[in-house]
């Protein structure tokens, strides 16, 4: 099963949330229930508007696209950005945080203007500069639509710095804010730029595809013929090194099929393949007395994680001059940005990756200077609500990550405390109460399947893993039956990418790690699990392709079974409460059916509006109504839906990137949708819950 599968069936388990500890009870529950006359009606509670997504700060970088390095007050420091949007400052020894995060992104420069030390980064299409000692805006935004390189330097004794991206180049003057000569305009835009000076006079060299052109920053017009590739495959430039080599100044172009260039920029000579390979995020440094090129190389067949980002990244080290390989080093994860600097007179090389990291390595011995920065979860985030420090918080875990977990404030948005590790990666989880302290039930896998149990507030384990459960842990749940503490698990079989039955409904004492009953799926997998009360009993019901089943967890016995619309094995089912019955909510393609879990009733008013396929659905309560909440990727849209009467009553402005989980969370008396996405959590206020 690939992880963008897993997280599809993992999407409707995890808002099944935290169950309320059930009440001892008759021995038997008694199916199907006989229905009740109740019909809610809306109070039109529900606000007519919503407000944007504000992203939870994740406690680091989700994927780090750009890094710097400088001198802080005499300190060294390094700078990174991430797709999260913020920027931050580290202490280059360290790696540890200086300050706030900066609310900008990447790319980054670093420098000083009128004496003080500056970071140039990217805000709502324009160039802009912060002081890097206060984290505050330095002047207002400098127009230059999307950037994508920032290089800086200096003319006539000022500050500069240029930029490169889809709407062109341009050169700003960092100390009055403004702009040399006119634009710099080339076709679809520019992918690179550097700034370096021959003969004397400063130029500045953008790149696009199969094309390097010179370009006086003061007339805006190309100097001299451009450097045009000329070859079968696409060469797109995304970096431009300039340094000198014989006494003459070079650009050092890194390139897809022809290596680096050598492009000398007096004679207009390039030798392509000056150093093979294939180059990513390149940086020039200085070692033993020489300047060498410094970058990640691609290595064919390198191992990869299921989304394709290497889980190693080779660091070669080359005399530009010769083409002579220095060195190699291998650093852990997939490098995307590189720069090099001086640490304590030794050449260090900083790096930042797909796995949020931000790392600092010796160049000449290729040791791990320090921990790394690490960044938030990897992978798409599920997250659950518990009460845990006396507030509301979220304990998440990224798919990508071997069974990290960490814990958010909900309501200050912020990380507490260090994440924890599970000894596997987590395939389910739940939580709630044990002996009076929150505990997270989780499944792990894949390979050595069991389900654990862990103490969320004291970050330890609790008991022995629930072992010999030779089924991939779809879904966990915790609940009580006649005061004792049980763990039910939902497992089907595993192989290769494939769901295979039979599945299984597993019942643990939770106290000694007892298997009490083991149920086997007749017909075809498990599938998704879900806990429900019935008559004051915990029942657990499962959903597969097209039949839902229901089991006393008290007794081990299957209630019963009931067909259901067919739909994917992994299409997401979430449990909502409303006209005094307990409902399923079933997305079937674009349809979001309604079943009564109380009769097996399918209830004859869908929710009907999107036009591709529906990922994920919350169920909650604003204003009183009960309201439903459901995503499509396809369609791009978040609907709002009055359960009460099935219609959409408002739409959500969505976050950038993919959601892979949905819920509904009460802070302060209002509702808070949560929603899990690519290496963040976002969050929407609903309004007044009641």
């Amino acid at each position: 099963m690939s992880v963008r599968r897993l997280s599809s069936v993992l999407a409707a388990l995890l808002l099944i949330g935290s169950v309320p500890l059930a009440s001892a009870g008759p021995t038997t529950v008694r199916w199907p229930r006989v229905p009740t006359a109740c019909q809610e009606t809306s109070r039109g509670g529900v606000p007519a508007s919503f407000g944007s997504p504000v992203a939870m700060d994740m406690g680091g970088h989700a994927n780090v696209t750009s890094v710097a390095v400088g001198e802080l007050d005499g300190r060294p420091v390094a700078v990174s950005a991430g797709v999260e949007r913020t920027i931050r400052v580290w202490d280059r020894a360290t790696l540890k945080p200086i300050g706030d995060p900066i609310p900008g992104n990447g790319p980054v420069a670093y420098g000083s203007v009128n004496g003080r030390s500056v970071i140039l980064g990217q805000g709502h299409r324009s160039l802009r500069m912060w002081d890097a000692t206060t984290h505050r805006l330095i002047g207002g935004p400098l127009p230059t639509g999307r950037i994508v390189s920032i290089a800086f330097g200096e003319f006539d004794g000022r500050p500069i710095a240029a930029t490169a991206g889809i709407d062109g180049a341009h050169v700003f003057d960092l100390a009055t804010g403004r702009e040399f000569g006119p634009p710099i305009i080339g076709g679809s835009g520019f992918s690179a730029v550097a700034l370096t000076r021959v003969g004397g006079v400063l130029v500045v060299l953008t790149g696009t595809t199969d094309n390097v052109t010179v370009w006086n920053p003061v007339s805006g017009k190309p100097v001299g013929k451009p450097l045009v590739l000329e070859d079968e495959f696409v060469q797109t430039i995304r970096t431009i090194k300039t340094t000198v080599i014989g006494g003459r100044p070079v650009a050092l172009i890194p390139t897809p099929d022809l290596g680096v260039i050598s492009w000398d920029l007096i004679t207009r000579q390039a030798t392509p393949h000056s150093m093979k390979g294939t180059f990513d995020a390149p940086s020039l440094a200085r070692l033993n007395g020489r300047t060498v090129f410094v970058s990640a190389e691609r290595i064919e067949g390198a191992a990869t994680d299921t989304r394709g980002s290497r889980l190693k990244s080779a660091i070669a080290v080359i005399d530009p001059a010769t083409g002579e390989r220095l060195s190699s080093f291998e650093i852990p994860g997939h490098v995307t940005s590189l720069t090099a600097g001086d640490l304590g007179g030794r050449p260090v090389i900083v790096t930042g990756g797909r796995d949020n990291a931000v790392r600092a390595y010796d160049l000449a011995t290729g040791r791990e200077l320090a921990p790394p920065a690490a960044g938030g979860p990897n992978g798409f985030v599920y997250a659950l609500g518990a009460d845990l420090y006396g507030r509301r918080v979220l304990v998440a875990w990224g798919t990508d990550d071997d069974g990290t977990l960490g814990v958010w404030d909900l309501g200050g948005g912020k990380p507490l405390g260090a994440p924890a590790k599970l000894p596997g990666r987590i395939t389910s989880f739940t939580v709630g109460t044990y002996r009076g302290r929150v505990v997270l039930v989780a499944g792990i896998g894949i390979g050595d399947p069991s389900i654990r149990m862990f103490d969320i507030a004291a970050r330890t384990p609790i008991g022995e893993p629930l072992v010999g459960y030779d089924h991939f842990a779809s879904g966990v749940a915790i609940t009580e039956v006649d005061r004792r503490v049980l763990v039910v698990g939902a497992g089907d079989g595993f192989a290769g990418p494939v769901v295979v039955p039979p599945g299984a409904v597993r019942v643990w004492d939770f106290a000694s790690g007892t298997l009490l009953h083991d149920l086997t799926v007749r017909k075809g997998p498990a599938g998704q699990l879900a806990l429900i009360r019935l008559a004051g009993r915990p029942v657990a019901v499962t959903f597969s392709a097209d039949r839902a089943r229901l089991w006393d967890v008290g007794t081990g016995k299957r209630m019963a079974s009931f067909r259901i619309a067919k739909s994917e094995h992994s299409a997401p089912v979430e449990i909502a409460r409303f006209d005094c019955t307990t409902v399923a909510l079933v997305a079937t393609g674009r349809t979001v059916e309604l079943y009564d879990l109380t009769t097996g009733e399918q209830i004859e008013r869908p929710l009907l509006g999107h036009s591709k396929q529906v990922g994920n659905i919350a169920s909650g309560r604003v204003g009183g109504v009960p309201i439903a909440v459901t995503y499509s990727l396809q369609d791009k849209s978040m609907r709002v839906w009055d359960l009460t009467t099935s219609r959409q009553v408002g739409t959500l402005e969505r976050p950038p990137g993919l959601l892979g989980s949905l819920s509904i969370e009460y802070l302060g008396g209002r509702a808070v949708l949560v929603g899990g996405g690519d290496e963040a959590l976002w969050t929407w206020d609903l309004g007044p819950a009641a």
